[in-house]
């Protein structure tokens, strides 16, 4: 999908960082199923001790002889080595485990501790071009000067223009301490800017809160990283001290993360020792986590949480926690369906690489596993279908009497932009060319009733502006609607 509603700015830094977020146990502590273990790298812990045997190392030995010996064209004996531990990872069949090499695992490292290293700015693309939305305060964009609006041209001297936001995001990245040397164009300046950063550490905010004069308080956790549970205490902290009533939390398309820090936002709101999540082992035992400190002195309030098919693992332990444990109401869409925990290995190979493997099961407090099924919600909620639009494409102009998915996908963002064609069923009917030059009139486009790449572009620009409008989500209204509700019942 091209469009995440209220998620697009805040994650598009970060896309290549968090894609395929789990839930992981990355720590350890009384009452988990995993072993302690020596950290230091190549020293591997008593439950690790079996390996290969003889004959199953002379046979790993022969193929890499056969290799560098016999194949046609010089082998690099890293790649292969890499490329033999992640072939026995993928024979487990189970897309949560994978093997990270080196590089690799410095970027998984990054993304669950909520940071990654590069200049430290949102960027977005207009009309093909990379530019800066907002410097993150505090960071080398910041300090080097990068405005709002700055037109990024080149980084170390590589063209920035005409790239997927992706692939520039990718170039601009970098290791802590490099360099990375921007050619800026600046509205009012003749000429581009030369610019010099030094990349570092770029910490995220995964939580965003919002508080009514109702007294309903709103709480939107993007994914759970080490940093998480410590922003949602501040920001409900907060919200007590302004007389919180009943309180939204919006999980949508949040694709997990790390179990400790789910586990310690649940212990804010759950009475003491009600149950949180179980997990289960691969001898059957089962282990059950509690609210160890329960809500602040002991109150609770009326719960909203919001969800869709985008949340998953740690976002549906989560919502599965506050609707057993606390009552709390569920609205939205069928979650995901994620029911494995992963724990990282990252010292156990003897080098950088790392590898994840799914180690248990975790089910909801009273036993229900949700793997490829999902929760329910409560309230059912869709959002329209423009909320789900795609990128238009720029290499057709679609016009009158064309027909196709592009075509349908362009009279949702028709509708999203408030004008509504006379069908939606992917024939570029005369209403939806009408529809399309009433926008083009608005835009001070040519009117010509024809998607070029400068409508698609415009067409873009005003349905996310549409998406970020909090009336606009049908979700959200339905949370805040009946976290009043309740609200007022409680009284």
């Amino acid at each position: 999908m091209w469009f995440r509603g209220r998620t697009v700015v805040a994650m598009m830094i970060v896309t290549a960082l968090v894609a395929g977020m789990a839930t992981y146990a990355v720590f350890e502590y009384s009452g988990w199923a995993l072993k302690s273990r020596d950290s230091r790298p190549g020293v591997a812990s008593s439950d690790m001790a079996d390996g290969l045997n003889q004959a199953e190392l002379d046979k790993i030995n022969k193929a890499v002889g056969l290799i560098e010996h016999r194949y046609i064209a010089p082998a690099d004996r890293n790649k292969l080595i890499d490329g033999a531990v992640q072939g026995m990872v993928e024979s487990l069949n189970d897309p949560f485990s994978v093997y990270k090499s080196e590089e690799e695992a410095e970027k998984f490292s990054d993304s669950l501790q909520g940071a990654f290293t590069g200049i430290g700015a949102t960027l977005n693309v207009v009309n093909g071009f990379i530019v800066v939305e907002a410097p993150i305060r505090g960071s080398p964009a910041e300090r080097a000067g990068l405005q709002p609006k700055d037109i990024l041209l080149s980084v170390n001297g590589d063209n920035l223009q005409g790239l997927q936001l992706n692939d520039a995001v990718a170039k601009i990245r970098g290791p802590k301490g490099t360099k990375a040397k921007l050619k800026v164009r600046r509205e009012g300046l003749a000429e581009p800017l030369d610019l010099e950063l030094v990349r570092d550490r770029i910490d995220l905010q995964t939580v965003s809160a919002d508080f009514g004069t109702d007294g309903v308080g709103q709480i939107t956790i993007n994914q759970f990283t080490e940093d998480t549970s410590g922003q949602f205490a501040d920001e409900l902290g907060a919200m007590w001290a302004k007389g919180l009533k009943a309180l939204v939390i919006d999980v949508r398309d949040n694709p997990g993360g790390m179990l400790q820090s789910v586990i310690e936002i649940a212990d804010q709101l759950l009475v003491k020792d009600k149950p949180i999540v179980q997990s289960e082992y691969r001898d059957g035992k089962r282990n059950v986590d509690v609210a160890t400190h329960g809500a602040k002195n002991g109150i609770r309030v009326p719960i909203v949480v919001l969800m869709n098919k985008g949340s998953a693992s740690a976002a549906e332990i989560l919502a599965g926690a506050l609707k057993q444990s606390a009552g709390a109401i569920l609205i939205g869409e069928q979650t995901y369906g994620k029911g494995t925990v992963q724990a990282s290995y990252p010292h156990e190979l003897g080098d950088r690489s790392l590898m994840k493997l799914t180690i248990y099961k975790w089910l909801l407090p009273d036993g229900t596993w949700i793997h490829e099924k999902g929760i329910s919600p409560d309230i059912a909620v869709e959002q329209p279908a423009y909320f789900q639009a795609s990128r238009l494409p720029r290499d057709i102009v679609m016009k009158y009497d064309t027909t196709g998915e592009a075509v349908m996908n362009l009279q949702n963002i028709l509708a999203g932009v408030g004008f509504p064609a006379d069908r939606n069923d992917g024939y570029f009917s005369q209403g939806t060319a009408l529809a399309l030059k009433a926008f083009q009139k608005r835009e001070s486009l040519e009117a010509t009733g024809e998607v070029t790449a400068e409508t698609a572009q415009r067409l873009e620009e005003a349905l996310y502006s549409n998406l970020l409008i909090a009336g606009n989500d049908k979700q959200l209204q339905a949370a805040l609607a009946k976290a009043r509700e309740l609200a007022n019942a409680s009284k």
